[in-house]
């Protein structure tokens, strides 16, 4: 008797091993599935709708009751209705915000709003410069995306060989380039007056014009309104009477104008940030565009660039717990590498390949240097955020004549503290 009994627990043992092996526990598992509730998401761009699904997608798989929904809100309002939301009680669960290239989220979480995510959150796949844009205080409150941002000049290939006209290889090769676009009756760039696609061609522009420069912007050994920075936006100025930009820019409001302007053909280049691409390739599926990095004088080609920051939570959210566990996966490698890819973006660290050959010409056309945003800069010398505030105002002004460039440089500089 006691020998059967010994034998059906060896019995049970060895199946329960086997089961083990076939079957084996997955702690993970057993964690998402006992994560459940409804959660929001509040996106700032129509050019992340793809990626955004894409991940939401995964995640869902991973934590099949978790409800996620989303919105994306217009830009050029979005801040405003964040904080609307957020006063009525209505927030989202999870919000992008621009990190520390702005002063909103610095706003939101004086405010208590964003959740401290600093020992909640496993940021192993994200680079520390990347996670610069979400720390305040020594603590992050968001998960950036590990891209490489940068902003690149868009050609009409078939334009170009139509024209006879060649990829520039100096900047004298380029402002050429251009004075010969122009008197062939086609205007040279799509060029919106929304400040921030004014400052998506500054950047590079300056970068071309003043290498050293921008090399020592991030070091904080030169000035931001130095020289260097005055004399390439009276370049853009100059750009800009000489209609290259066409004779109603100024009209133009947003990327989105500016973007199907230049994917419909009307112009023969645009300077844009690198996640345009697939707003330019949706607007013209058949267009045939390359991309090349503004020359500076000598001949070299380095990119501005900067990481793109993702999600905060909201720490009033009433699904905490699954808000987080979004934002945890936004930070894996999974998620990174959906979003990049689906994005047709440049990556942020050779874990992640390029998906697409702009991405891949992109990387390319650098020569390996890659500048601190100019505006990034600018926002960390002056952390209350006014410098920037004076940019945003002011901008179009310079442009309409009523703000001279010195007169729009002095005012930011007054605001520098460090």
């Amino acid at each position: 008797m006691e020998k059967n009994k010994m034998k059906q627990r060896l019995i049970t043992v060895v199946v329960l091993i086997l089961l083990s092996r076939c079957f084996p526990f997955d702690a993970s598992a057993q964690e998402s599935s006992a994560v459940s509730g409804y959660i929001t998401i509040w996106e700032h761009n129509y050019s992340f709708k793809d990626s955004l699904e894409a991940v939401i997608n995964a995640f869902q798989d991973s934590y099949p009751n978790v409800e996620v929904d989303y919105t994306i809100k217009p830009y050029g309002d979005y801040d405003d209705l964040l904080r609307l939301s957020i006063q009525a009680g209505s927030g989202p669960d999870l919000f992008w915000t621009n990190g520390t290239a702005t002063t909103t989220m610095q706003e939101l979480v004086d405010a208590g709003i964003c959740y401290n995510l600093t020992d909640l959150i496993d940021y192993s796949f994200i680079s520390d410069n990347a996670l610069a844009l979400g720390r305040v205080n020594d603590s992050v409150y968001s998960v950036p995306w590990m891209t490489m941002d940068t902003r690149i000049c868009y050609y009409n290939i078939d334009m170009f060989l139509k024209n006879g006209w060649k990829v520039p290889k100096t900047f004298e090769e380029f402002e050429t380039l251009l004075a010969s676009i122009k008197a062939s009756g086609v205007t040279p760039i799509s060029l919106s007056s929304d400040p921030w696609c004014i400052l998506f061609i500054y950047e590079p522009v300056l970068a071309a014009c003043a290498p050293e420069f921008s090399s020592e912007l991030q070091n904080n050994n030169v000035n931001i309104t130095d020289q260097p920075a005055r004399d390439a936006l009276r370049t853009l100025l100059q750009w800009a009477k000489n209609d290259y930009f066409g004779s109603n820019w100024l009209s133009m409001v947003d990327s989105d104008v500016q973007n199907y302007t230049f994917a419909t053909g009307k112009t023969a280049m645009t300077v844009a940030g690198s996640w345009d691409a697939v707003i330019i390739s949706k607007n013209n599926p058949s267009l045939n565009f390359g991309v090349f990095a503004i020359p500076a004088h000598d001949g070299t080609s380095g990119l501005v660039g900067t990481a793109a920051n993702g999600f905060s939570v909201n720490s009033h959210s009433k699904n905490l717990d699954a808000a987080i566990a979004f934002a945890n996966f936004c930070a894996g490698e999974e998620a990174q590498t959906i979003w990049v890819q689906k994005l047709g973006a440049v990556p942020g660290t050779d874990k992640i390949e390029a998906s697409t050959e702009v991405a891949k010409q992109i990387v390319e056309n650098g020569d390996g240097r890659v500048f601190e945003s100019w505006q990034n800069v600018l926002s960390h010398r002056s952390p209350s955020g006014e410098a920037f505030s004076i940019y945003e105002k002011d901008i179009r002004k310079v442009f309409l004549g009523e703000v001279s460039v010195d007169e729009f440089m002095d005012s930011i500089s007054a605001t520098i503290t460090q």
